[in-house]
């Protein structure tokens, strides 16, 4: 990941400084540690064969993260967050930081055999979710970074292990099952959620997005809710919450201002749909990040 990541700010494409780089490889698997300086604006691309596990602890001020079948990200609180992506799956965006910003990765190599039963290649990717076991684990491995001493012989693998169970967990205790029949298939899913994304504000009709994959009304809601789990008016609703959720840190911007740019059209609107996602009004839910 370090080589991958740049500066958008230098003309010449030179690295991004970094305060600190840490980094330790075992058998089949390696980690590492990077800090980078605030303020900095970077993107960033990684992608490989190796299963990879990311601890992020970041705010950023501005930025997306994109990966391939999965809806984009904009959130800015990346404090704690994990993502995970399996082999030949890549994520990429940019970030604009004003504070310090962490990562930690762990990189498995798919032909090794740890002498568990958790098979990684079944789980789907995921990114910028939160768990505080995978978070423990992480910040455990972290800490033998800068602690060899503290890493007895089949410590590492153990974490590594725990660390695949975890994300079982996490994916339901099962493997995940394969599209239903007459599901949207990732391709479609991905061209939609883009679709929906970047038209958030001006309230996409479900005819739009049934016509991006060739559909009748009836049928792609049908599909659609079979591939993400929720009808596409239900999933619009619950991205735009979620937008407005990264503009009410902002607290330059008015709440009304915020309903109009996230396609609610007014305050009342937001703050019912705020309410029924949230569990709590815009205004409460921004002097609760005050307090923070």
């Amino acid at each position: 990941m370090l080589s991958s990541v740049q500066r958008l700010s230098r003309d010449t494409g030179a690295a991004i400084d970094i305060d600190l780089f840490k980094r330790r490889t075992w058998n089949g698997f390696a980690a590492d540690f990077v800090r980078i300086p605030a303020p900095a604006l970077y993107d960033f691309k990684t992608e490989g064969s190796c299963y990879r596990i990311l601890l992020l602890d970041l705010h950023r001020t501005d930025g997306i993260t994109v990966v391939p079948g999965l809806p984009h990200s904009l959130s800015k609180n990346l404090r704690h967050k994990i993502s995970f992506l399996p082999p030949g799956c890549h994520i990429e965006g940019w970030c604009a930081i004003n504070r310090p910003a962490a990562i930690t990765s762990v990189v498995i190599d798919p032909d090794v055999e740890f002498g568990h039963s958790v098979d990684l290649s079944k789980l789907p990717p995921r990114i910028e979710f939160d768990d505080q076991f995978l978070r423990a684990a992480m910040r455990r491995i972290q800490n033998l970074l800068s602690n060899p001493a503290q890493d007895p012989p089949g410590y590492a693998e153990t974490l590594v292990a725990l660390l695949s169970f975890d994300l079982l967990r996490q994916a339901g205790g099962r493997l995940p099952r394969p599209p239903a029949a007459g599901a949207l298939n990732p391709q479609q899913v991905r061209l939609v959620t883009d679709y929906i994304e970047a038209h958030l504000s001006e309230r996409p009709r479900i005819s739009d997005l049934a016509a991006l994959v060739n559909l009748t009304r009836y049928h792609f809601m049908r599909a659609f809710k079979l591939a993400v789990g929720v009808p596409p008016h239900q999933f619009m609703i619950g991205r735009r919450v979620e937008r407005a959720k990264e503009m009410l840190s902002d607290q330059k911007q008015t709440i009304a201002g915020v309903a109009l740019r996230t396609g609610f059209g007014t305050s009342l609107q937001l703050t019912r749909a705020f309410r029924r996602v949230v569990g709590t009004t815009p205004s409460e839910f921004r002097r609760h990040i005050a307090l923070n």
